[in-house]
């Protein structure tokens, strides 16, 4: 690496192994390199963006891990770069956590522990970020970042006077709370080393060049031997992903009994009649980290049919009721049955900054759940304006709640599940089997990680089972009741507003 010019010779102390060396070579909009332990990863993530800071004078760096002990314990990035970064290239704010460099690059240290966290660069432009253990992360907070990357003015003229651009690079193992989505986003749509462009979608119209770079322990020759012992030495599945980098290994998966091809069905296969069944929405509340609420119906039989999402963030509880209501076909709230919208619990919390008049002794207002008035200003009193009384508090178990989905997903003995989820339910569909278990409870799920449609789902089908009917006569009886055969029917009055 050299300094500006009419400056002497700056070097760093680094030779790239070959496969560090591929990855350093390969310029694409997404990279990711990685996939055993020990290969090598968070010294080419530094000597990328130092590389880059020292290329393209004035261009800002962010380097991200989920926690900011994870930067600056021993051997992470802050220590390491502080011995890495000679002093005649910049100097480190240790309170801000940003390495100036003498041409005016940055390159800054962060931290992403949880989805709302993303608040924390709004606004920002980046030239260059690089995400260290993305596996780590959910895909909400990936594609966040993704907005971050820009150049404009002299800035972009530079770059692309060097064939540069703005572009996201990452780091990672197989497992995770993103074990799922990354492995999705790169290892199989292509060959490692290949780098390939995905088609174009309405939510991405111009989506940029992935490459995937493999590395393993044996590639880096700076690892000792005793180190490539203790990945041997490691359970099968801990072994095939840290040691070799398999990422068809997922260990710690919380619920592995969903499958796509038997839980997921399209509409058209299996369209519900707006009236006769029992109907709910779940919701989980979100501000910055996203909203989810999602629409299901309990057939006779028990069968739950998850049958319309809703997935967003940024929306107000005022927004967020008002899509509820914009997104339900022409009468459906007003048939026989009602529908509750079972929400997050903790939206009951009083808001501090708004007068509350206590109610006279004796005088106890219940909700339809038996559940006490939100008070004024809270969120659950912005739903209730809209939505009325049919919103009610969600049962919040998380280890009932975990059973119950367990449950649901087991497939019975005729071979068909007690939950289907349709097609047009993504976010559902993607998160829901990428949930890891909690690493300190391993019942639970990992509520770091993308949880916000499963909590949904917990809260709909937790208030589905409360109003379920007697079940309908004897076991051959049931079996003969096709409305849970997921195959072609006509029912009339479909539901609309998918």
């Amino acid at each position: 690496m050299t300094a500006t010019q009419d400056r002497p010779v700056v070097r760093v102390d680094y030779v790239p192994n070959p496969r560090q060396a591929i990855a350093h070579a390969t310029l694409v909009d997404e990279l990711l390199y990685g996939g055993a332990a020990g290969g090598g990863k968070s010294r080419f993530a530094r000597m990328e963006a130092l590389a880059f800071a020292c290329q393209v004078p004035g261009s800002a760096t962010l380097i991200l891990r989920k926690t900011f002990p994870d930067l600056n314990r021993a051997g992470g990035m802050i220590p390491m770069l502080r011995i890495e970064v000679p002093k005649a290239l910049g100097t480190y704010n240790g309170t801000a956590h940003i390495w100036t460099l003498r041409n005016g690059s940055t390159i800054e240290l962060g931290y992403l522990r949880t989805d709302a966290d993303v608040v924390n660069y709004q606004g920002a432009e980046y030239q260059l970020i690089i995400v260290d253990e993305v596996t780590q992360q959910t895909e909400f907070r990936y594609r966040y970042l993704l907005s971050r990357l820009r150049a404009s003015g002299d800035l972009a003229a530079r770059m692309k006077a060097a064939g540069l651009y703005p572009r996201m690079i990452s780091t990672g193992n197989p497992g995770g709370v993103g074990h799922a989505w990354v492995k999705s986003r790169w290892i199989d749509p292509a060959p490692p080393e290949k780098p390939w462009r995905p088609a174009a979608t309405l939510e991405d119209p111009d989506p940029g060049v992935r490459c995937f770079i493999p590395a393993k322990v044996t590639d880096n020759t700076a690892i000792d031997e005793g180190y490539l012992r203790k990945l041997n030495s490691l359970p099968e599945d801990e072994r095939r992903a840290l040691r070799d980098g398999d990422w068809d290994v997922y260990s710690g998966q919380r619920f592995r009994g969903f499958r796509r091809e038997v839980h997921v069905i399209d509409p058209e296969d299996l369209p519900l009649s707006l009236g006769g069944i029992i109907r709910a929405v779940g919701v989980d509340y979100g501000l910055d980290a996203p909203y989810a609420a999602l629409w299901g119906a309990r057939l006779a039989d028990g069968l739950i049919v998850v049958y319309r999402e809703d997935y967003t963030n940024g929306l107000t509880p005022d927004e967020q009721a008002r899509r509820i209501l914009a997104l339900e076909a022409p009468g459906e709230r007003d048939l026989m049955r009602p529908v509750p919208v079972a929400l997050d619990p903790s939206t009951w919390a009083r808001n501090p900054h708004v007068a509350h008049t206590p109610k006279g002794p004796g005088t106890i207002v219940v909700g339809d759940n038996g559940d006490d008035d939100p008070p004024p200003g809270s969120i659950a009193d912005a739903y209730r304006k809209h939505l009325g009384r049919a919103v009610v508090k969600a049962h919040n178990d998380r280890l009932a709640g975990v059973a119950l989905i367990a449950d649901k997903l087991r497939v019975r003995p005729d071979g068909l599940p007690r939950l289907l989820i349709y097609s047009t339910c993504r976010n559902l569909i993607r998160t829901l089997p990428a949930l890891p278990r909690d690493p300190k409870r391993p019942e639970d799920v990992d509520t770091s990680a993308e949880d916000h449609a499963y909590d949904a789902l917990r809260y709909l089908v937790a208030e589905l089972e409360r109003h379920q009917p007697p079940a309908p006569g004897t076991p051959a009886e049931r079996a003969a009741d096709d409305r849970h055969v997921p195959r072609a029917r006509t029912v009339t009055g479909q539901l609309g507003g998918f």
